[in-house]
């Protein structure tokens, strides 16, 4: 599946954006049926109390409450599971539960069957949006990624499998001087959910 563009408000709605459950599901731009959307959001947050629960901030630096409905406290392990502070988090077709009170915001739910849909990206909001497009407007690597060369039989990155490069030279070059280091687990989430390009 090709990476959706994390720019767009259809494929990566905002809090307030998102339906609610009452909502039919939101089509394609074209009219052309229905197209996966996700909420992606960066935890501020984890605010456990007696259901697990995080804060997070959506790309419009909304905040709101993302709640896993019927576990308890400790029914989920939401650090093991990547879901920590400064970390994003992807939730396929969320939908926003209105408040019942007209004061407040509403929050997103997790029921307890779809907790296994709910990924994690260990960046920044920021960061997960920067590398995505980077990764969609390079499209699948052509070459070594120290330094382009096509020739040869390339290695892929062992971390990510999504970088690849022509000798350990370029390898290293590329893990340091070409900022490979702080984006190969984050590739290698985005690849996760998302698959290859």
């Amino acid at each position: 599946m090709p990476l959706p563009p994390f720019t767009s408000p259809t494929a990566f709605p905002t809090f307030a954006t998102l339906p609610t459950p009452q909502d039919p599901d939101p089509t394609s731009p074209d009219g052309g049926g229905d197209e996966p959307w996700y909420l992606l959001a960066e935890i501020k947050d984890d605010m456990t109390i007696t259901k697990p629960t995080l804060v997070c901030l959506d790309r419009a630096g909304s905040p709101f409450a993302l709640v896993f409905d019927g576990l308890e406290r400790d029914g989920l392990d939401l650090k093991a599971l990547g879901l920590r502070k400064g970390a994003c988090v992807v939730v396929p077709r969320a939908r926003r539960t209105p408040p019942k009170d007209a004061s407040k915001r509403g929050f997103v739910s997790v029921a307890r069957g779809t907790a296994a849909e709910v990924r994690a990206v260990p960046a920044p909001l920021r960061t997960v949006v920067e590398v995505a497009e980077g990764l969609r407007a390079q499209g699948p690597q052509p070459g070594c990624a120290g330094c382009g060369s096509a020739e040869g039989a390339l290695a892929r990155c062992t971390g990510c499998g999504g970088v690849r490069y022509c000798s350990k030279a370029c390898q290293v070059k590329g893990w340091s001087e070409g900022g490979h280091k702080g984006d190969c687990k984050v590739i290698k989430a985005i690849r996760g959910i998302w698959g290859d390009e």
